[in-house]
């Protein structure tokens, strides 16, 4: 700073009589003017009035206008990057998956229990009744005779005694065949009634009114069958819910004819069971 300032004031000794004016509008040349002459008479655009020449001034415009000088060469000899020219990036849009339709659970169907019931114990069959036989000879009611009026003596005749019936034989009765033996389910081997039962609620469909209805029962039967398994007949003891009922009768029919029995040397078979029809 000293210096700069000493060679200022002896450059303005030297030379008096320059006293050059210098527009402010460029740095450039209000920095080499402060530099090479050693003062500066910058004209003011608005009023026209001039700096004085005066040492610490003109030190103090020198040093800042190297400074802009400076500044201003450096930041035009730095050469900027050129733009780069913007990209298109071409991007291929994605379809929109397509929402993926799951079907409709079905609903839960419950699925029927049919349970098997132990066999009921099956009502021995009843003796036929006997036949009580009409004797041929009736026994005659007794009525007394009418009052005899008086009649005048003479001979009396005995009365005659009435010829005795000859009681008649009863006729003789035809022989009859033996009936044949039938045998309950307590003498049907376990095996072959369970096979029944399974058969039975395998073809035993729950009504679908009924299940709607949420109607529940317990039907009975009784089978009667023949050695080979062919049904004779059946009876049934009502759940209460007719729809029930003829589920039971249908199911038997299906499941007609029955396995063929084992030889127990019975002439026909007595099965009982039940079919029950629950809702879970």
């Amino acid at each position: 700073m000293t210096s700069a300032t000493l060679s200022l004031k002896d450059a303005h000794a030297a030379s008096p009589a320059i006293s050059p004016v210098v527009s402010c509008t460029e740095p450039s040349t209000l920095a080499a003017t402060v530099a090479g002459a050693g003062f500066a008479s910058c004209l003011d655009a608005g009023g026209g009035q001039h700096w004085l020449r005066r040492p610490g001034a003109v030190a103090t415009v020198a040093i800042h206008g190297a400074a802009l000088l400076a500044i201003w060469s450096w930041s035009s000899g730095v050469i900027k990057p050129p733009v780069a020219p913007p990209v298109i990036e071409l991007i291929r849009i994605q379809p929109e998956p397509k929402p993926e339709i799951t079907p409709p659970k079905p609903e839960p169907v419950k699925e029927k229990t049919v349970a098997l019931a132990p066999p009921k114990p099956a009502v021995p069959p009843s003796p036929a009744p006997k036949t009580v036989e009409s004797s041929a000879a009736q026994a005659e009611t007794y009525t007394p005779p009418p009052p005899v009026q008086a009649a005048p003596p003479g001979p009396v005749t005995p009365p005659q005694p009435a010829p005795a019936q000859a009681a008649q034989p009863a006729p003789a009765q035809a022989a009859q065949p033996a009936a044949p033996k039938q045998i309950s389910t307590e003498g049907i081997p376990t095996d072959y009634v369970n096979q029944v039962y399974a058969r039975i609620n395998r073809n035993a469909d729950y009504p679908r009114e009924a299940k709607m209805r949420r109607q529940q029962g317990k039907v009975g039967y009784r089978l009667t069958l023949n050695p080979d398994g062919s049904l004779v007949s059946f009876d049934i003891q009502s759940s209460g819910v007719e729809a029930l009922d003829e589920a039971a009768r249908e199911a038997i029919r299906r499941a007609a004819p029955y396995p063929r029995l084992p030889d127990l040397g019975g002439g026909s078979y007595l099965l009982a069971g039940n079919i029950v029809f629950k809702i879970n």
